[in-house]
C-alpha cells in the first residue's frame, strides 16, 4: 500500500515546490542583506490555488532556520493581538518574561506570602512591539512578518501596515510579507494612510510551466516508490494548466484510482474527472461568488468561444460599447480571472473555469 503523497489541501506545503526558487532565493537574500533592502517588503498575488499561503509558510520556515523568528497570520478581526501573540511564542527565549506578580503581604508569625496579581503596564501595541525589537535587536535576531488574505476591509491590517513603516524607518531588523487576491491587493495599495506600500515590491504568482509541473508530479510520485506513465504524466501535467492546488488536486486523484506500481494513463484521466467536482467547490464557485453579476456575465460570454474570445465579440453579445466592456476587462484581469491572449484577444486565467461556466449556461437555461 502506497500513502498517497499529494497534498490538496489550502496552506498545506507539498513534498516539493516547483517555480518559486527566485522568489524564494530574493526574499531570503534580502534578509541577510539588512534594512534597507527592498525584497523585505514583498506583497504576492495570484489567483486562488496559485500558492501563496504554501509560499509564505515555506519563506517563514527558511528564515526561521536562518534563525530569524516569524510571526504568520491572516489578515481580520484582532489581527495585533494574532501577531503580538505570535510573536511573543516564537520568540520567547529571546524576550525577557513578564512580570506577572507582586508580593503583597508577608505573615511574620508563620510561613509564607501573599501574592496577588499585578498586570504590567498598558503599553500601546506600537510600543510594545518596539519593546520586543529592542530585544531582539540586542541578540541580533530579526522578526519576520507575513500577513495573508489580505483586504482594504480589515482595520487592523492597516494600522499595522501603517505602523511598520516606523519599523522600516528606524532600520529595525524587521520584514513584511503580504499575500492576497489580485483585487484585493490593488485595493489595499489605494488606502491614502498606507500608500507607502505602492513602493513594496508586488510580485505575481503565475501558473507553472509545463516542464516544471511534470518533474513535479514526477518527482512527487517517485518519492512513494511508484511510478508514473510518460503519457499519464502529459495528461495529468497539460490539465493542471501549471496551478499548484491543481496539481495536487489531480495527482492525488490520479494516485488513488490504483496501487500499481505504475500509474497509467487510465488513473490519470480518471483522476481528472474525480478532481473537476473539488475544484469547482473549493476555488471555482469561490472565485465567481466573489464577481459582480455584469462580471459574471462578461464570462459567460468569454465561454461561448472555443478558445480566445475577441473583445469586439464580447462587446456584441453583451450588447454594450467597447468602453463599457473594457472596464470590466481590466476588473477581471486584475482578479486573476482572465488574461490577455494577443491584440484584443483574452482567455481564462483559471483553469476549468469555462467547463463550469458552460454547465452553468446549459443547467439554467440562461442567456448572455
Amino acid at each position: 500500500m502506497y500513502n498517497n503523497p499529494f497534498t490538496p489541501v489550502f496552506g498545506s506545503e507539498p513534498l516539493y515546490l516547483a517555480g518559486r526558487k527566485k522568489l524564494v532565493s530574493d526574499v531570503l537574500r534580502g534578509l541577510e542583506n539588512g534594512p534597507g533592502d527592498p525584497n523585505r517588503t514583498t506583497v504576492f498575488t495570484g489567483a486562488r490555488g496559485s500558492g501563496k499561503t504554501v509560499l509564505l509558510s515555506h519563506i517563514a520556515s527558511a528564515a526561521e532556520g536562518m534563525g530569524w523568528i516569524a510571526a504568520q497570520v491572516a489578515a481580520g478581526p484582532d489581527m495585533l493581538l494574532d501577531l503580538m501573540d505570535q510573536v511573543e511564542k516564537s520568540g520567547r527565549e529571546f524576550l525577557p518574561a513578564q512580570p506577572s506578580s507582586r508580593l503583597s503581604e508577608l505573615t511574620l508569625g508563620g510561613f509564607g506570602a501573599a501574592r496577588e496579581l499585578q498586570p504590567p503596564k498598558q503599553l500601546g501595541w506600537r510600543a510594545q512591539m518596539e519593546s520586543h525589537l529592542d530585544a531582539l535587536d540586542a541578540q541580533n535576531v530579526g522578526l519576520l512578518f507575513t500577513v495573508d488574505e489580505v483586504k482594504a476591509t480589515e482595520p487592523d491590517l492597516i494600522r499595522f501596515v501603517s505602523v511598520f513603516q516606523f519599523f522600516v524607518r528606524d532600520r529595525r531588523n524587521v520584514a513584511l510579507l503580504m499575500a492576497g487576491l489580485p483585487g484585493n491587493v490593488v485595493q489595499m495599495l489605494r488606502v491614502d494612510s498606507i500608500s507607502f506600500m505602492r513602493r513594496a515590491f508586488q510580485r505575481t504568482l503565475d501558473p507553472l510551466q509545463q516542464p516544471e509541473t511534470r518533474q513535479l508530479i514526477r518527482d512527487t510520485v517517485e518519492a512513494t516508490g511508484r511510478s508514473i506513465d510518460d503519457r499519464a504524466l502529459r495528461a495529468a501535467a497539460n490539465a493542471t494548466s501549471g496551478l499548484p492546488f491543481l496539481i495536487q488536486l489531480i495527482g492525488y486523484h490520479a494516485f488513488n484510482q490504483s496501487n500499481r506500481e505504475t500509474i497509467s494513463l487510465k488513473d490519470t484521466e480518471a483522476g481528472i474527472i474525480d478532481s473537476r467536482e473539488d475544484m469547482r467547490n473549493m476555488v471555482l464557485n469561490a472565485t465567481l461568488n466573489d464577481l459582480s453579476e455584469v462580471e459574471r456575465r462578461f464570462l459567460h460570454a468569454m465561454a461561448l468561444d472555443e478558445r480566445e474570445s475577441r473583445v469586439a465579440d464580447i462587446a456584441a453579445r453583451l450588447g454594450e460599447s467597447s468602453q463599457y466592456v473594457g472596464t470590466y476587462r481590466r476588473r477581471l484581469i486584475s482578479q486573476g480571472v482572465i488574461a490577455p491572449a494577443g491584440r484584443g484577444k483574452l482567455t481564462f486565467a483559471m483553469p476549468m473555469l469555462r467547463e463550469l461556466l458552460l454547465e452553468d449556461i446549459q443547467e439554467r437555461g440562461k442567456e448572455v
